[in-house]
Order: C-alpha cells, then structure tokens, then sequence
C-alpha cells in the first residue's frame, strides 16, 4: 500500500484557487502511482471563524474529487465542511478507487457553533480496514475508545493545526506519538500549509516517516 500525504496551502474563503491547487498537488503525488492521496482538514474551503459559507460547496466538492478519484482509480482522503439540518459538521470522507464515498467521519472535538460526530466508522479495503480522525479528535477520550474498539488496520489524520510559534515542535511531534500510542494502529497525518508536514507513525507511536513545508510525502507498506 502506497500513500501520498499533501500538505497543501489552503486560503479562507477561496474554493477556486484552492481547487486549482488540490488538482495541482494530485497530479503530482500520480507520478508517485499511490493507492491513497490524503489532504488536511477542510482543504478546499478553508475555515474562518465562524463562517460556514463553504459547506454550501459541499454537493460541488464531493462530485469533483469523486470523479478524480475514479479516472485515476485511486483513494482519495480529505476534509470539507458538511451542511446538516440548522449546523454544519467538520468532515472527511474517504472515496474509493471507483469515485464512491465509503467513509464519513464528523469530527468530534469542535465548538458548540459545530455540530459534532459521536462514533467511528471502518471502511473494508483490500489493503485492510481503515478509520479516519480529525486534527483534535486524535486528543479526545472518546475517541480512543471507539478506535479501541473498531480496531482499524490504518488511521488517517487530516489536521489544520498552526501552534502560535508558527512552527510545529518536538513538543507537538511527542503528543502525536503518545496518542497514537495509545491508539496501536498505523498512523498517517497531514497538516495544512503553513505550517503544514506530514507524519507517519506505527502502532507503537513511533516516527517512521516525515516531512516539512508543503512536501509531498510518500509512504510504502
């Protein structure tokens, strides 16, 4: 299994040039023949509090990744805002290799202005079962009770996260470690640039693979 982990530049507010970006970065990670393609947390919208405008791009945003995910017959993971009823959930979907949604994850630790998840689903793959997370939820309790119990073969992780220092730390880097840790399963996360990186870890928290800036990361099992 071949994974490609972009930690692409997002502007608030800006599908267009956000999308021309996505389709970029995409292109780029083909030359590398991946099975997944993983972007960070609302990539193609961005989020600016507490503007829920781009969830109104949601039907838009799934029928084009979709189709990009099925001419080149590959997964595809990325986070966007989803409209429910009167709120607005902070989401990834994951997206077969046939442009299918097989995977929808609502965030669970968000604002009260969010509506927000309450389980973790599993999708069957032919690499294993897969489970998707989002940026803070890797922190929540309950979380890693449902992770426990679902037992996934492999977790994705897109994140929008930006420390105040501007840069991610060994500090941060340890607190990915221990959590997923604690979680015992193979681990792919992806920021958004700036600060962006990308990370891969195994089931004992272990640093197997990263990247800095905007890099493409590419990680084989």
């Amino acid at each position: 299994m071949k994974v490609a982990l972009i930690p692409m530049p997002v502007e608030d507010g800006n599908f267009e040039t956000n999308w021309k970006e996505f389709e970029r970065r995409f292109k780029e990670a083909l030359h590398h023949s991946p099975d997944f393609i993983v972007f960070p947390e609302y990539c193609l919208t961005g989020f600016r509090e507490w503007d829920f405008s781009g969830a109104k791009l949601y039907g838009e945003i799934v029928k084009r990744v979709s189709t990009l995910a099925k001419n080149n017959a590959v997964y595809v993971i990325f986070g966007l805002l989803e409209p429910y009823k009167d709120c607005v959930y902070n989401s990834a979907l994951l997206i077969n290799r046939e442009g299918e949604v097989i995977l929808r994850h609502r965030k669970f630790q968000e604002p009260m202005k969010f509506c927000t998840g309450n389980t973790v689903k599993t999708a069957k793959t032919e690499f294993g079962k897969v489970a998707i997370i989002i940026c803070g939820d890797l922190y929540n309790k309950r979380i890693a009770k449902w992770i426990k119990k679902k037992k996934p073969d492999f977790l994705f992780v897109p994140m929008e996260y930006s420390p105040e220092s501007g840069k991610i730390s060994e500090e941060d880097l340890k607190a990915m470690s221990e959590r997923v840790k604690l979680l015992n399963v193979k681990t792919f996360i992806v920021n958004s640039y700036p600060p962006g990186g990308a990370w891969v870890f195994d089931e004992g928290g272990n640093l197997l693979r990263k990247s800095s800036g905007d890099k493409l990361l590419i990680f084989e099992v």
